[in-house]
C-alpha cells in the first residue's frame, strides 16, 4: 500500500514537471530542442526525483548521501532544459548568456557525475570512516582533477574562444577574406599561409611565430573547418569536450576500481548498487566515445548529428539506470529490504550479500553453461 502511493506519488510528481516543460517550450520564446534532447530532461528529471525518495528513505547514511550524489547529477542535467531559453526568454538577446549557460552546465554535470561515482568507490573502500570524511577525501580527489583540467575556464568565461584553434582559426578567416577581395575566392594553403601570421603556442600561451612551412600545415589542417557552415563551433567547444573526456575516463578508471574491490573482498552491498554501478560504465564510456567524436567532426551540421545519435544511446542507457533505481527504492520500502539494511548497518560483518533475482539468474546461467558434463559411454 505504502509502495504504490509512493509510485503515485513520484508519477504525479514527474508528469507534471514534465508537462510544464511542455508547457514552457510551447509558448515561451526559445531556440527549440530536438525530440531526443527532450526526452532524455524528462528522463533526468525522473531520475532526480526518484534519488531524492530514495536517498530520504534510506537507513544508511552513506547510502543517504550516495544518492543524494545521483538525485543533484539528474537534477542539473535536467536543468540543462534552461538553456534553450537563455537569449530568448532569460536574458534575451544576449549572445555571451546563451554560451556560459550551457558551458558552465556541462561544467557542473561532469563534476558531480565524477563525485557520485568517486563516492560510492570511496565508500566501498572506506567503509568504517564517516560519512563527511568520505566526502572530504572524494572531493580532494574529484576537486583535484576537475580543477586541474577546467580551472581555465574559471579564470576566463570566454576560454574557448582565445585558444590556439580559435584565434589561428580567426586570422586564417581574416586573410581568406582579403584574398577574397582580391578575386581569390578559393585560396591555396601556401597563398593564405604568405599572408597569414600565426603564433607558435606552448601551454596554451603564444610564445613566437610559426615559420612558413609550419604555417602551410597549420593553415592545411584548420582549412576545413573554415569551408564549412559554422566550421568554428567545433573548434569553440574542443577544450571543454576534452576536458569531459579526461574526466569520463576518471570515472570509468574508479568504476573498474570498484569491481576489482569487490571481487577481491566482496563486502556486502545495499541491494542493486553495484548493478547501477556497473550500468555507469557504459554510461561514462559513452561520453568518452561522443565527446571524441564531436572534436573530430569537421562540420557543425556533423556535430550536431553525432550529438543525436548520442543522445539516443544514452537515453538506453539511462532506462536501464532508472530500472535499477526504481528496484531499489522499491527494495528498501518493503519489509525484507527494511530488515537487511538495517543489519547490514548494524551487523555488516555477519551479514551475507544480498542475492537479487538478477544475481539468481545469473548464477542458474552459470551453472548451466559451466557444468561438468557427464562423459558419454563408450559403445
Amino acid at each position: 500500500m505504502i509502495k504504490m502511493k509512493l509510485f503515485k506519488k513520484i508519477l504525479s510528481i514527474w508528469i507534471s514537471i514534465v508537462a510544464l516543460m511542455a508547457f514552457s517550450i510551447v509558448y515561451f520564446p526559445n531556440e527549440g530542442a530536438s525530440n531526443g534532447n527532450l526526452i532524455l530532461q524528462a528522463l533526468m528529471v525522473l531520475g532526480a526525483i526518484v534519488s531524492l525518495y530514495t536517498s530520504r528513505r534510506e537507513t544508511s547514511p552513506s547510502n543517504r548521501a550516495i544518492f543524494f550524489n545521483f538525485a543533484l547529477l539528474f537534477f542539473v542535467s535536467a536543468a540543462s532544459f534552461l538553456s534553450a531559453f537563455v537569449g530568448y526568454g532569460i536574458f534575451p538577446g544576449d549572445r555571451w548568456m546563451q554560451f556560459f549557460a550551457p558551458q558552465y552546465l556541462t561544467l557542473a554535470y561532469f563534476f558531480l557525475l565524477s563525485l557520485a561515482i568517486v563516492f560510492v568507490v570511496i565508500d566501498s573502500l572506506l567503509n568504517d570512516i564517516l560519512t563527511y570524511s568520505k566526502y572530504i577525501t572524494t572531493l580532494l580527489i574529484v576537486a583535484g582533477a576537475f580543477m586541474y583540467y577546467n580551472y581555465p575556464f574559471f579564470q576566463n568565461p570566454k576560454y574557448s574562444y582565445s585558444t590556439e584553434d580559435v584565434v589561428d582559426y580567426k586570422a586564417i578567416d581574416g586573410s581568406m577574406e582579403v584574398l577574397s577581395e582580391l578575386g581569390k575566392p578559393a585560396p591555396t594553403s601556401e597563398e593564405i599561409a604568405a599572408i597569414t601570421s600565426l603564433g607558435a603556442w606552448k601551454g596554451g600561451i603564444q610564445v613566437g611565430t610559426l615559420f612558413e612551412d609550419q604555417k602551410v600545415r597549420r593553415v592545411s589542417e584548420l582549412l576545413p573547418y573554415l569551408r564549412t557552415e559554422n566550421g568554428h563551433v567545433p573548434l569553440i567547444w574542443k577544450p571543454l569536450y576534452l576536458n569531459n573526456i579526461y574526466i569520463s575516463v576518471l570515472c570509468v578508471v574508479f568504476i573498474f576500481l570498484f569491481f576489482g574491490y569487490q571481487y577481491r573482498n566482496d563486502p556486502p552491498q545495499g541491494a542493486y548498487i553495484e548493478k547501477i554501478i556497473f550500468l555507469f560504465l557504459p554510461y561514462c564510456s559513452l561520453e568518452i566515445l561522443h565527446h571524441y567524436a564531436y572534436i573530430k567532426s569537421v562540420e557543425y551540421a556533423t556535430l550536431i548529428d553525432v550529438q543525436q545519435v548520442g543522445y539516443y544511446l544514452t537515453l538506453l542507457n539511462l532506462l536501464l539506470l532508472l530500472v535499477f533505481f526504481g528496484l531499489r527504492l522499491r527494495f528498501i520500502t518493503s519489509v525484507k529490504g527494511e530488515f537487511y539494511e538495517r543489519e547490514l548497518v548494524s551487523d555488516s560483518e555477519h551479514i551475507s550479500r544480498w542475492r537479487d533475482a538478477f544475481d539468481n539468474l545469473v548464477v542458474r546461467l552459470h551453472g548451466r553453461l559451466f557444468a561438468p558434463r557427464t562423459p558419454r559411454n563408450k559403445a
